[in-house]
């Protein structure tokens, strides 16, 4: 019963929207003007044709066609056509909302429904003239014997085109090529070009219901191929859409009251102004869902599918960095930081890292990319927020000692933004800074001695990695920089004693020595090995080097 007025309700909104939406009556005028003329056409080389078919001793009896069945075969097509549009319809809007929406917009689905409505009206005449003995010989062969074997040539396959169009991934293509014609609707008026506000209503309007449909598609769809589609389409149109940007009108960023009114800005009524004059209402919409779909993403445990989203921020935001775009790049950072702070939430809840691992290689990678560009304040900004995360993380590991593991892999961003800096030739005061950030990494604040003695005694990483940025300035002839490093690690003979730190010291040095490229497991990030260093000539000489500072420092107190 209720699959039955499931059914009747979607075919009422077809006819409603059939008689209804203005492209529908567009297809609607064009179908019947073209069939009209096809007549009038056919009507003027009939006499020809004709004569051709009653040639040499055949004689065609035009008087004696029945016409009286065309017009309940004509509707008994509409009836199948309507029927099976609205069966399709019906299953597939259970997992894909507002696909009446959708292919009320589609003009091979209109052109082909009043195609068969035209073809029955002029059937429907065809039978009223001839009871009106009006000459109805031309009208009659291009209905029965051309039109008619046309359509149930195509007629079929349409139906087939519909139910494969009706399949999620399809409509999610549908619903991004909607929005990239907004797009190239936009460019092609200009910067300076005059955007009419009903216009500029109708496309804001079409590009965040499309995007909440695809947001919707999310929570629908149990399949994690279409969610995918729809994370990576998503940071692809944002993408696409910066690159655009530049020629869009400047009216265009002027927020209205219904987007004011989205579901996703309800929570910014007094930041309109400043999202008016950054142009970046439609940037901060994309970022907004895709932030919800990533915290439900982590909620459902589906690791692979929120890397996703934040690779797309990342995306997003190289791409930023390439344009030039300032106000892009601090949206980016912003929410980046968003995803890192609940991330770590969920981690210490949890106890699990996985969410932290893949979303710092991420935000590495939009640091990697602020670097070659030489963006300073940014880079100094990010190299701060890891400091931040490390003292967080540092004081998640009570609840969630599998954490512990995440310094390292923010240690190993911060060597790989230092080398590429070292690479670039960056500016050697500001490369020092940085420097010194990465040095500060294991610096805790308010952590308890004991604690820390257990911790660093037993968890060797980001020293590791700072010794194997010290063999990398060695083999560059930087032995300054490694003296730095070198003097540093005197905090842990401080911390750990004689004893343990020569015995931790060791344990690093062996496996800087014996540690290939690769791990020996997979993980989301592949099987690079991030303690790997390159240059295991410079062991030696960094161990001598750390001698010198041993010798020089006082008697170690007894830890208790």
């Amino acid at each position: 019963m209720e699959a039955q007025k499931d059914f009747s309700w979607t075919f009422l909104q077809i006819l409603r929207n059939l008689l209804t939406n203005p492209r529908s009556l567009q297809a609607g005028i064009i179908i019947f003007a073209g069939l009209f003329l096809a007549d009038l056409l056919f009507r003027s080389f009939f006499k020809t044709f004709s004569d051709f078919l009653e040639g040499g001793d055949t004689e065609i009896l035009w008087a004696e066609i029945d016409v009286g069945f065309a017009p309940i075969l004509w509707l008994v097509f509409i009836t199948l056509i309507l029927g099976s549009l609205t069966i399709v319809i019906s299953f597939a809007a259970e997992k894909v909302p507002k696909l009446i929406d959708l292919y009320m917009d589609h003009w091979p689905s209109l052109f082909f429904v009043w195609f068969t409505i035209a073809l029955y009206v002029h059937a429907l005449t065809i039978k009223l003239m001839a009871e009106m003995q009006m000459d109805v010989r031309p009208s009659l062969i291009l209905n029965y014997n051309i039109l008619l074997p046309l359509f149930m040539i195509i007629g079929f396959p349409f139906i087939l085109s519909i139910l494969y169009s009706t399949k999620t991934g399809k409509v999610i293509e549908q619903l991004f090529g909607s929005i990239q014609q907004v797009y190239l609707k936009l460019a092609s008026i200009g910067p300076t070009g005059d955007l009419h506000p009903k216009k500029r209503l109708k496309w804001q309007i079409h590009l965040f219901e499309t995007t909440n449909q695809l947001i919707d598609l999310l929570v629908y769809v149990p399949y994690k191929e279409p969610k995918a589609q729809i994370i990576e389409g998503l940071g692809d149109l944002l993408i696409e859409y910066l690159k655009w940007k530049k020629d869009f009108p400047v009216s265009f960023f002027e927020v209205t009251e219904d987007i004011r009114e989205d579901i996703s800005f309800k929570t910014l009524k007094g930041q309109f102004e400043d999202i008016e004059k950054d142009r970046v209402f439609y940037e901060l919409k994309n970022f907004r869902v895709i932030g919800n779909a990533f915290i439900s993403f982590i909620e459902a445990g589906e690791f692979d599918l929120s890397t996703l989203c934040v690779d797309q921020v990342q995306r997003i935001g190289v791409q930023a960095v390439e344009l030039k775009h300032d106000k892009m790049m601090d949206l980016v950072l912003i929410h980046l930081n968003t995803h890192l702070r609940l991330a770590l939430k969920h981690g210490r809840f949890n106890n699990e890292p996985r969410n932290l691992y893949n979303l710092i290689f991420h935000y590495g990678k939009f640091v990697q990319s602020l670097i070659e560009h030489r963006d300073l304040p940014r880079v100094k900004t990010s190299y701060g927020h890891y400091l931040f995360y490390g003292q967080a993380i540092f004081e998640a590991l009570l609840d969630a000692p599998s954490l512990a593991f995440i310094l390292d892999t923010l240690a190993t961003e911060m060597k790989k933004g230092l080398i590429k800096m070292y690479e670039l030739h960056w500016d050697r005061e500001h490369y020092f800074e940085q420097l010194k950030q990465f040095l500060l990494l294991d610096n805790l604040q308010n952590i308890d001695r004991g604690f820390a003695f257990n911790f660093f005694s037993k968890n060797h990483g980001i020293r590791l990695l700072h010794i194997g940025m010290a063999l990398f300035f060695l083999e560059n002839n930087e032995e300054e920089w490694a003296r730095l490093i070198a003097k540093d690690t005197m905090q842990d003979y401080d911390l750990l004693g004689k004893e343990t730190f020569h015995k931790t010291m060791n344990t690093i040095y062996a496996r800087l020595q014996f540690s290939g490229p690769t791990f020996w497991e997979d993980t989301d990030r592949g099987n690079v090995n991030i303690y790997y260093s390159p240059h295991q000539n410079q062991i030696n000489v960094f161990r001598e080097i750390q001698n010198e500072y041993v010798g020089m420092q006082p008697k170690p107190a007894k830890v208790i």
